[in-house]
């Protein structure tokens, strides 16, 4: 009995010595357009889209129109956010002359720091903030094959 009791108490220990894995979307800082730090708690149990785009990228806004549809036939369990690292003031200018439904934000990690060196880049992130796959370049985000395959994420 001593014994048990010893060896539970080690295994304790040495479960709370383990590092605790960060997740993907803990790295990433993101602002509304007010500015306010986005919590990556919010997005939790959720498969999350984010787009990193730029209001001189050509191919980003080229997408957009599909995003918007590609949003309509998803469920509730993704969230699609579409991240740029230009100013606030640029963003909104952007929204205001090209109105998409889309949730825009601000990325305050730089884009570089996660590998990313071409636009658009998107990272589908896993309900537990872990990173599922990195898609490179534009691409037909409202035909049936790609949100299938999305919808394959929730599993």
């Amino acid at each position: 009995m001593r014994n048990s009791v010893i060896l539970l108490l080690l295994i304790a220990v040495i479960n709370s010595c383990q590092p605790k894995k960060e997740s993907f979307l803990s790295k990433i800082q993101l602002t509304d357009l007010k500015g306010e730090t986005l919590d990556s708690e919010q997005f939790s149990n959720k498969v999350v889209i984010l787009n990193l785009w730029a209001t001189w990228c050509n191919p980003c806004i080229k997408e957009m129109p599909d995003l918007v549809e590609m949003e309509k036939e998803l469920p509730e369990d993704f969230v699609l956010i579409l991240a740029s690292d230009e100013s606030l003031e640029k963003i909104q200018q952007f929204i205001e002359r090209r109105p998409f439904d889309l949730s825009f934000t601000q990325i305050r990690t730089s884009v570089e720091s996660l590998g990313v060196y071409s636009l658009p880049t998107t990272f589908i992130i896993g309900r537990e903030g872990q990173l599922l796959e990195t898609l490179v370049g534009a691409r037909k985000w409202d035909s049936l094959e790609q949100i299938e395959q999305l919808k394959t994420y929730l599993k």
